[in-house]
């Protein structure tokens, strides 16, 4: 399997049911109509434990352009707008605690290498964060 190429946006609180709901509904519509230069883009996107935004695009054979990448920032903007959720400040990051919960702290030189936050750049690398 090919790695793809992953946005992360770490929420500064964590989500309602009904936001992740609502966010995971746009989300979808978005995948399923995200293009890039007018070539769809294969691509998924979900919430990740009530706390985070991921969007994962298989960049194999159509890569997204910064046009399209500035969609994604646009959604996730406008989204923790209407929502008032902070999705941007990238010291928010989920650390699995001893218990096996993934909560939201700050980042620290501490959780460096075991936080989810926005500096994964792809499925594979976030996979082994949560696998392990």
């Amino acid at each position: 399997m090919t790695d793809q190429r992953t946005w992360v946006f770490v929420a500064n609180r964590t989500l309602t049911e009904q936001e992740v709901l609502r966010i995971n509904d746009e989300l979808n519509a978005f995948v399923s109509n995200w293009k890039t230069h007018g070539t769809p883009i294969d691509a998924s996107g979900f919430c990740f434990e009530q706390a985070a935004i991921v969007i994962s695009a298989n960049e194999a054979e159509v890569k997204a352009s910064g046009c399209s990448i500035d969609k994604i920032t646009h959604l996730v903007r406008s989204l923790g707008t209407s929502l008032e959720i902070d999705f941007f400040n990238r010291f928010n990051v989920l650390n699995r605690s001893d218990a096996g919960n993934w909560t939201l702290e700050k980042y620290s030189p501490h959780n460096a290498n075991t936080c989810i936050n926005a500096n994964i750049i792809s499925l594979n690398q976030l996979n082994q964060l949560i696998i392990n």
